[in-house]
């Protein structure tokens, strides 16, 4: 895809997520309200309603000209990094289906570098002296022994690890050939990289760094609840009732990961996220009527859910039926 514009916000992924990527939008187009949207779509379903609401510039990863990219990053965690090589933008933001723009973060955004981290400056990190790797590294990015006899030079102590749901970066910042150098890396060497497409980004965006291959910023712009706890977003939506708040102190981007921002979940805190998700429904259905999509949504979520862990356990039982009888 040709370049359309020099700045823009994508967000999107497979089918099952489009429900949470409308309230992503929904959150872009209310509080960046000109700022162009691309919309990721990796498989064949019709997303015209969002094209019609939202303008979105829909990148289909089964129209990308390379077949090579199409096969090895389609209907995967790593559909996302399409806009860094086909993107309609010289910059953009990337933002997962289940975050959302809380406040306008566009003049935040350092387009001066390839590659910006949004991450919170409460992450951890390993200092250069420590003798011992932390459990969460090879849990959530990789194991640095094996990343060891990959490259040698690599130096994952004193990094600034983070997750990759959020972040801006420039079209072209890490080529395609790169990526899928170290994705065959991980299919030679089984469990070298952990959680999708993190431990990939990671090693390949600080070992560029690393090597004067790629100007790096970190701002803190993603706020995880599950890590840095929900205190200031109960704070920002005081007084909005189920409406977006006027005014947000510190404008960045909510992410919801973890546990994910459903209703049914009694241990997640999903407000602002449910907020987006009426804000998607209003102009269409009304106030009711987006509550009763919402709740639609909910019953057809849990219900897959629970279909498939019936689906698991009756599979297990029949094995286990099949050894004892023969």
């Amino acid at each position: 895809m040709k370049v359309m514009s020099k700045f823009g916000f994508v967000t999107g992924g497979h089918q099952a997520c489009m429900f949470l990527a409308q309230a992503t939008l929904a959150s872009i187009r209310h509080f960046c309200p000109g700022v162009p949207i691309a919309l990721l779509v990796d498989g064949d379903f019709d997303v015209t309603h969002l094209v019609e609401q939202y303008g979105v510039i829909p990148l289909r990863v089964h129209d990308l000209p390379s077949r090579e990219m199409r096969n090895l990053v389609g209907q995967s965690f790593h559909a996302k990094h399409v806009p860094m090589w086909e993107g309609p933008f010289e910059n953009y933001v990337w933002v997962d289906a289940d975050a959302i723009v809380w406040g306008d973060i566009t003049s935040q955004v350092n387009r001066d570098v390839d590659f910006h981290i949004f991450r919170s400056e409460r992450d951890a990190v390993v200092p250069r002296n420590s003798n011992q790797v932390p459990p969460w590294m090879a849990h959530f990015y990789f194991d640095p022994e094996k990343i060891k006899a990959l490259d040698a030079e690599f130096c994952w102590k004193e990094t600034k690890y983070f997750c990759p749901g959020v972040f801006a970066a420039r079209r072209g910042a890490i080529p395609f050939e790169e990526y899928a150098k170290v994705l065959a890396w991980e299919k030679a060497h089984p469990g070298t990289f952990a959680w999708g497409d993190m431990g990939i980004i990671n090693y390949l965006v600080h070992s560029r760094a690393q090597r004067g291959q790629l100007k790096i910023a970190f701002s803190d712009l993603q706020d995880m609840w599950v890590h840095n706890g929900k205190e200031e977003l109960v704070s920002d939506c005081l007084g909005a009732g189920w409406h977006f708040p006027n005014a947000i102190n510190r404008p960045r981007v909510a992410h919801f990961c973890g546990r994910k921002p459903h209703l049914y979940d009694i241990k997640s805190y999903s407000r602002p996220f449910t907020i987006a998700r009426l804000e998607h429904y209003r102009p269409i259905k009304g106030s009711l009527g987006a509550w009763a999509a919402i709740l639609f949504e909910e019953w057809q979520d849990l219900s897959q859910k629970i279909k498939k862990k019936f689906e698991k356990k009756f599979l297990h039982a029949m094995q286990k039926m099949r050894r004892f009888f023969t």
